[in-house]
């Protein structure tokens, strides 16, 4: 028998009690979905012919002037806010969606484990644990994009990108990542309270840089700009509502 000092620290038990040395360092495959799709709707954009591709982006594009303008001039309420979600699959630029989906695999994957969001096809817990990941990330879009509304009223500037939920992700792992060895270690981490020093100490460095990056400017390739109020508005929401999704998902 093998002494216990020559075992892997820490192993990952499939639903059916197996050990599945394998899926260490695999992504859960509804963070794989949410970035599948997202490099799907950037290809598609980008090999469809220019005069579409900028009807897609300007339609699913966030736009300040016009949907402050109300449904009517929208031509309903659907295609008025359908643009909250819609512009999280859409991105400026190669470098943009780089950026954006490798966090999203670094900040979702710890999350939807502590969620019990894996194997989703597996058990109806573990789908209805999925859902809600899901929801969590397109709701902290949403909140980054009222933010950045908040911020631009009346302005025809577009914004597209899922940096929303991917900063509502940040500010979730803000909140449990603090109280274990490591991000990914064994031990099942407790929730930090939004008095803690690292949550505080993060939410300051997090919320100044953002800051700093609107007043004194930091665009991407082609001169388009960081929409850091959308950051700040889905770090704030993930921040703020991580546990009520984590208890709810480890609920079912």
């Amino acid at each position: 028998m093998s002494d216990a000092s020559e075992k892997p620290p820490y192993r990952l038990r499939q639903p059916g009690g197996e050990i599945d040395r394998k899926r260490l360092f695999n992504v859960p495959g509804v963070v794989l979905l949410i970035a599948g799709a997202t490099v799907l709707a950037f290809m598609l954009m980008f090999f469809a012919p220019e005069r579409a591709a900028r009807i897609i982006e300007t339609t699913a594009a966030v736009s300040p002037q016009r949907l402050m303008s109300g449904p009517e001039r929208n031509g309903g309420v659907l295609s008025m806010i359908s643009p909250l979600i819609a512009h999280m699959f859409v991105h400026a630029s190669l470098p943009h969606l780089l950026f954006n989906t490798l966090w999203l695999l670094a900040l979702g994957t710890p999350t939807a484990r502590r969620m019990k969001a894996e194997y989703a096809l597996q058990s109806f817990s573990a789908f209805a644990a999925a859902s809600l990941f899901v929801t969590f990330y397109l709701l902290s879009g949403i909140a980054g994009a009222l933010t950045f509304v908040a911020g631009h009223v009346d302005e025809m500037t577009l914004l597209v990108g899922a940096s929303g939920g991917v900063s509502g992700l940040l500010g979730g792992v803000v909140r449990y990542a603090f109280n274990r060895s490591t991000l990914f270690g064994p031990e099942n981490a407790t929730m930090s309270p939004l008095t803690a020093p690292s949550v505080i100490a993060w939410s300051t460095v997090i919320i100044v840089m953002n800051v700093g990056v609107g007043m004194f400017g930091g665009g991407l390739a082609g001169g388009v700009n960081i929409a850091w109020e959308a950051h700040i508005g889905g770090y704030l929401f993930g921040l703020l509502t991580y546990p009520f999704f984590e208890r709810v998902a480890r609920a079912f």
